[in-house]
């Protein structure tokens, strides 16, 4: 079985290839995102995932790819679509160009992604990523939609962050389970694994826009809301604080920057104890899930970056 550094290097390797094969506008703002940082979390993910089955390098270092591709991707249409002029700290596709180099570049890779695992002969593979793929897209446009609506509810948000971070996550570990003949009792503990773990992760991510400063976000405080986006933090909240309720009532695009400094500061008193609570009930989801796959290296691995992503505190 492949040792997991040089197979992080493979990706790597394979990703610049990939987006780096010409100096077209395209390929240069593909390269400006694979090269503005990133974990590659869901290569890893692949990889370990891959050990439950049979030896497949190949296979597993194009999903993982490929994966990771199609995430560049949701970033930088998220991007565009927030108006977030950063991007980890570095400007976003659409601000060093402009907003159709974005949308085509996210066009590109989805693409990209697509081309690199053409000739892995699964149908359900094909399948299940393009179902994926299908709700990642819902899931953009569901943003587009609930911009600046005060009245999103539990249930509301639990699904945008499925299709914004848990869906892909889920692939991850599904998808490297499939590459390589894994057993249908093991994929099923990999993809839910990855499905708790993923929603776990991003109400971290959603608490650490409130609690963090812009140094460690790489992005203005309070981003979410600024942008319109209501998250678990400001759900929470809102059952504690009533002026919450009423401030609310007045968000709209044009708010001032002391309006959401209010928000922001409310949130922060009230909200964020029980979101992190619910965050906790996910990883410990998760944990369940992976106990029931094989003790290995891997899956020991797995769980030291479970601990990892969902007890960050920026």
């Amino acid at each position: 079985m492949i040792i997991m550094n040089e197979s992080i290097k493979s990706v790597e390797s394979l990703l610049n290839d990939v987006i780096s094969d010409d100096q077209t506008s395209l390929n240069e703002a593909g390269k400006h995102i694979l090269t503005s940082g990133g974990k590659r979390i869901r290569p890893y993910f692949v990889l370990l995932s891959g050990t439950f089955g049979k030896a497949d390098d190949e296979t597993l270092i194009k999903t993982a790819t490929a994966l990771e591709i199609i995430h560049m991707a949701s970033l930088v249409h998220d991007d565009y679509i927030d108006d977030s002029s950063k991007r980890r700290g570095v400007n976003a596709v659409h601000e060093e160009w402009d907003a159709p180099v974005a949308v085509q570049t996210g066009h590109y890779l989805l693409a990209a992604a697509l081309n690199l695992i053409a000739d892995i002969d699964n149908e359900y593979y094909h399948q299940y990523l393009a179902d994926v793929i299908l709700e990642v897209c819902y899931g953009e446009f569901a943003q587009m939609e609930d911009q600046f609506n005060k009245d999103i509810t539990f249930r509301k948000y639990l699904r945008r962050i499925n299709r914004k971070t848990a869906i892909l996550l889920e692939a991850s570990c599904k998808l490297g389970g499939i590459s390589t003949g894994a057993s249908e009792h093991d994929i099923y503990h990999l993809g839910r694994f990855g499905h708790y773990m993923g929603m776990s992760f991003q109400i971290i991510d959603d608490v650490l826009d409130y609690t963090s400063t812009e140094d460690q976000l790489g992005k203005p405080v309070g981003g979410d809301i600024r942008n319109g986006h209501i998250t678990l933090p400001l759900l929470c909240a809102l059952k504690k604080e009533p002026q919450l309720v009423e401030l609310l009532e007045s968000l709209h695009p044009t708010q001032t920057s002391s309006y959401y400094d209010r928000i922001i500061a409310l949130v922060k008193t009230n909200g964020i104890d029980e979101a992190l609570l619910i965050s906790g009930q996910f990883t410990q989801k998760a944990y369940e899930h992976l106990k029931q796959l094989p003790s290995t290296d891997a899956r020991y691995q797995m769980q030291e970056l479970l601990e990892r992503m969902t007890g960050r505190t920026h």
